[in-house]
């Protein structure tokens, strides 16, 4: 009984808190820097594509509901991404549609940390020239953490984004000649974005 009284006290000032919480909602874009793509596998045919990524761009938009409680701040976002990373002779191109969750920590009243998943739906990738099979799985999930600097209306963040979920496909003609090889989709992803409060 005593148990229970304490459980219900817990919730009635979780619930308190968040009943008198803070709602914003906004804006956000920024630049992907991705370091996804690794290829592996390759067969001699293909030997001329090394593994070395010479450009690796993208940007991302999208919006955003953040909820501050105290020092805390829960941050569903929703955006759409779109990655390019080329190699030595393929361009791999990749766009999904992102939910990142964020629970935020203030350290200060202008910084704070921050960490969560990310659920992606993934749209099939483009690579130029390249004949290969369907991405594995077109949902998928990753975890992010990151850092954001509270400058009023408008937010500055950096965000390191690692997929867990394992989404290769494989890779199986380029110009009509036979080659094989697979290309791992999952993100190792850094990305610097704006974010503006409404």
């Amino acid at each position: 009984m005593v148990y229970l009284k304490k459980i219900s006290i817990i919730f009635t000032l979780i619930f308190s808190a968040f009943a008198f919480g803070q709602f914003e909602f906004g804006a956000k874009a920024g630049i992907n820097v991705s370091a996804s793509g690794d290829i592996t596998g390759l067969n001699s045919d293909f030997s001329s594509v090394t593994n070395i990524k010479e450009n690796m761009t993208g940007y991302f938009i999208g919006s955003y509901v953040s909820l501050d409680v105290l020092f805390l701040y829960l941050r569903p976002e929703i955006q759409f991404s779109y990655l390019n990373t080329n190699f030595d002779s393929l361009s791999l191109s990749q766009s999904r549609l992102e939910a990142p969750i964020s629970l935020g920590f203030k350290l200060l009243p202008f910084l704070s940390v921050f960490s969560g998943p990310t659920l992606q739906y993934n749209f099939e990738p483009n690579i130029e020239d390249v004949t290969f099979s369907n991405i594995e799985k077109n949902t998928s999930i990753g975890i992010h953490m990151g850092l954001r600097v509270h400058l009023g209306p408008l937010n500055a963040d950096i965000r390191f984004d690692r997929g867990i979920t394992p989404n290769e496909l494989v890779l199986i003609e380029q110009r009509g000649i036979p080659i094989s090889g697979n290309v791992d989709t999952r993100d190792r992803l850094w990305s610097l974005g704006l974010s503006y409060k409404f």
